[in-house]
């Protein structure tokens, strides 16, 4: 069967499908290099969420062809479920029919689980959290006790905590709650599928940004320091330059440094190893090596710190990147 026939029968069995209940507004078929048409804000966020997710790069423009189920929300049609055109159609080639239904029930239903239920009442579902999880950072000496029975990993004085997305909305912003260990203890994906999972949603929830002057950051374009975008072509930090590495957000920007592929492109840039001071929960500053001594740096961040309300503070140590080693740690004095 040829790919386009394929995808012509898998609209049709779709629409077919009783229990879905959809028509053919509810399906789209997006194909490779397709761009959002001008002023079309949600097909332009839906092919930026879809290449960071699976292609893990930032581009306007598709990369791979995809099916998207769109359903009535608030009167409304909306992108609530979009599956990888090509992978079904390798699922088809090598399982059938059957495999490809199954695939697509498996996330409509993990769907309506969320949609019809407390957030905290599917907890111990991962298919229908799975798309709910972000990873924030927060410092680990001042919160250690709080997170005893919460989901963490410890990077020197900093714990990239898993929190789950309760709701979001212009007027109340985003409302999150740390996951519990016990409803972790749960799910039966590998916490190395759950933590790649959860950091690819904060990524595709806050792009990273690296802006060379302070001025950059106050209300940039969404374009603005985008040097992890496809096709970019990513400054040259100098010796005398400390940038800024947040987020799109920059609220709680201090994850990007955690994202993939960031710390290998900031070494790219700063051509090699490079310090790094989290001067708060929302921003990183980096220094090329040998651009200052880190004791230097070390004694900036405490003056920092100290006109910071503590619960702004990330860490109080100074992290190095060995490019060689690809090793991020702590730098001892």
């Amino acid at each position: 069967m040829e790919d386009q026939k394929f995808i012509d029968e898998l609209i049709e069995g779709m629409l077919k499908n009783e229990k879905w209940k959809l028509k053919e507004e509810h399906i789209v078929y997006y194909v490779d290099g397709y761009t959002a048409p001008e002023g079309d804000k949600e097909s332009l966020a839906m092919i930026r969420d879809t290449n960071i997710r699976y292609h893990k790069v930032e581009s306007d423009t598709l990369i791979g062809n995809y099916i998207v189920i769109k359903k009535k929300e608030d009167d409304q049609l909306q992108n609530i479920c979009r599956f990888d055109a090509d992978q079904l159609y390798k699922d088809f080639q090598q399982k059938g029919w059957d495999s490809v239904w199954e695939t697509i029930q498996a996330h409509l239903n993990a769907i309506d689980v969320f949609r019809d239920s407390d957030v905290f009442s599917v907890l111990d579902n991962y298919e229908a959290m799975k798309k709910h999880l972000i990873i924030r950072p927060i410092n680990f000496t001042d919160n250690r006790f709080t997170l005893k029975n919460h989901v963490y990993r410890q990077v020197g004085d900093i714990a990239l905590v898993l929190y789950m997305v309760i709701c979001e909305s212009k007027e109340m912003g985003l409302n999150t709650a740390k996951v519990p260990k016990p409803s972790y203890d749960k799910w039966s994906s590998s916490s190395g599928k759950i933590w790649e999972d959860a950091l690819m949603n904060t990524y595709v929830l806050a792009p990273p940004r690296m802006y060379m002057n302070p001025m950059d950051t106050v209300h940039p374009p969404y374009t603005k320091g985008a040097f992890m975008a496809i096709g970019g072509k990513p400054d040259k930090i100098y010796p005398l330059q400390v940038p800024t590495l947040t987020t799109t957000k920059q609220t709680n920007g201090a994850i990007a440094m955690f994202y993939p592929g960031v710390m290998e492109k900031i070494s790219e840039m700063a051509g090699g190893n490079f310090y790094a001071a989290f001067t708060s929960i929302h921003d990183v500053r980096i220094h090329c090596e040998k651009s200052i001594p880190p004791r230097h740096i070390l004694q900036n961040l405490k003056s920092v710190n100290d006109h910071f309300d503590p619960a702004e503070i990330l860490s109080r140590k100074v992290f190095f990147y060995n490019a060689k080693s690809k090793e991020f740690s702590v730098v001892e004095f």
